[in-house]
């Protein structure tokens, strides 16, 4: 599950929920401004990502985490080179670009 949260940074970012956001947030009173607010986490989330856990971790995330899916890290790989050259491809056929004028 996600919310949006400020008490990693002290600003509202949307992140998976973790053990510092259900125990001291989501919202918190008080923080100091950016990024002063991980300055205390350092020592806690050093100790438990020691240990494996992420309770003190900022897990940030977008709005489309709930479209994340689990693949193969070579998968991703492929899957994004061949979405990129599909892109960098689209540029090739625009005029400006052909001409090596760029886009203005």
């Amino acid at each position: 599950m996600t919310c949006i949260t400020n008490v990693f940074t002290g600003r509202p970012a949307r992140v998976l929920v973790n053990r510092l956001v259900r125990e001291a947030g989501p919202i918190a009173d008080g923080l100091p401004g950016f990024p002063l607010p991980m300055g205390p986490l350092v020592p806690l989330r050093a100790q438990a990502e020691s240990a494996g856990s992420v309770d003190f971790t900022p897990l940030w995330c977008g709005q489309g985490a709930v479209l994340a899916r689990a693949m193969p890290a070579e998968e991703l790989t492929r899957w994004l080179a061949q979405d990129a050259l599909r892109c960098l491809g689209g540029l090739a056929d625009r005029p400006a670009h052909r001409q090596g004028l760029g886009a203005h």
